[in-house]
């Protein structure tokens, strides 16, 4: 049975529960200068159960770190995140389910219902967001063609993305950079809503502190800002993640597989802007709605100015967020 995040089952599975119990209440006090919301509990036994014995048919979609599975508990469907069984992942998932507890109140962030601290590493227990993430929407094929992704659509992702980002960076107790902006990351949910769903390689910025240093490099490959490689970010690492998904939105296309011998990604975009060929690498699908083309020129300068070398040139997510606003106001189309 589910519970508010208690420690007091007593069973082989101690360790485990003991272990992963006090290690998530440490980093739930610290992230919220100690007023932190209950979290519910599930046991591995219903959860497993939920998902079907985590069989194959129930995968959503795999992960490097985590598998995301369709379930049904207690009448209703959800995602359950289960990690691998390696040590790295005890942290990533703890990470995970501390930044997904104080995001969840947003509108565009898959809902935390609990979690189980039962296992090596925790499972994770979500609403129901879909079997869709971005990436599978813009870039699978279904019997020959890419699904259907008006213009109005992007913008709308993308605003809500933006939207979401900006809370992570200024509505918690302690500044947070999510580190792992990408398609992959982003549920489409069955009502079209975007939602971030993943926290886990998030990082919150130390009290009194405007930037984190750390001694190893994460993120996700195509989307990590040339300041990373110096282990020494702020939120501006994440506007530049931000900045390719625009990017990738606009064109998509994927930064992780293009062509660097060509140009790399946001040199390649930039030089077509700047010539006034824009239109030759877009979606073509988004042309055949006939838009304005200062729409499809003002994403990519947002997109552009987001993903500039130097982070102190970079805006702030609550800016671009305002400017994507305006965009998805002024779209004509849907």
């Amino acid at each position: 049975m589910g519970s508010c995040f208690r420690i007091k089952r007593q069973s082989k599975d101690e360790g485990p529960l003991l272990k992963n119990g006090s290690v998530l209440l440490e980093k739930l006090i610290a992230s919220s200068d100690g007023k932190c919301n209950p979290i519910c509990t599930f046991s591995a036994e219903e959860l497993s159960e939920a998902a079907k014995g985590y069989d194959v048919g129930q995968e959503i979609s795999r992960y490097v770190h985590f598998v995301l599975y369709k379930g049904f508990l207690r009448g209703r469907e959800i995602s359950v995140k289960r990690y691998g069984s390696y040590n790295k992942c005890l942290e990533t998932a703890i990470t995970d389910i501390v930044i997904s507890s104080q995001m969840s109140v947003h509108k565009n962030v898959l809902k935390l219902i609990g979690c189980c601290l039962e296992t090596q590493n925790p499972v994770l227990v979500y609403e129901y967001g879909g079997e869709k993430n971005l990436q599978r929407l813009m870039l699978d094929v279904s019997d020959g063609q890419l699904e259907p992704l008006t213009w109005k659509s992007r913008i709308k992702i993308a605003t809500d993305i933006a939207n979401a980002v900006a809370y992570l960076h200024t509505a918690l107790s302690r500044p947070a950079i999510n580190r792992g902006l990408s398609l992959i990351s982003i549920v489409i949910d069955t009502n079209y809503v975007a939602k971030l769903s993943d926290f886990s390689l998030s990082v919150a910025i130390p009290k009194g502190k405007s930037h984190v240093v750390e001694d190893t490099i994460s993120g996700v490959v195509g989307y990590i800002a040339p300041e990373v490689l110096e282990c020494k970010i702020n939120e501006k690492a994440d506007v530049y993640s931000f900045g390719i998904l625009l990017l990738e939105l606009l064109t998509r296309r994927k930064s992780g597989d293009h062509n660097v011998e060509e140009a790399p990604f946001r040199a390649f975009v930039s030089n077509y802007v700047e010539s006034n060929r824009l239109t030759e690498i877009v979606d073509q699908s988004i042309l055949s709605e006939r838009i304005n083309g200062n729409e499809l020129v003002s994403l990519a300068k947002i997109a552009l100015c987001c993903t500039q070398e130097n982070p102190e040139n970079r805006p702030m997510i609550t800016d671009v967020a305002k400017q994507l606003r305006l965009l998805n106001k002024d779209c004509k189309l849907c």
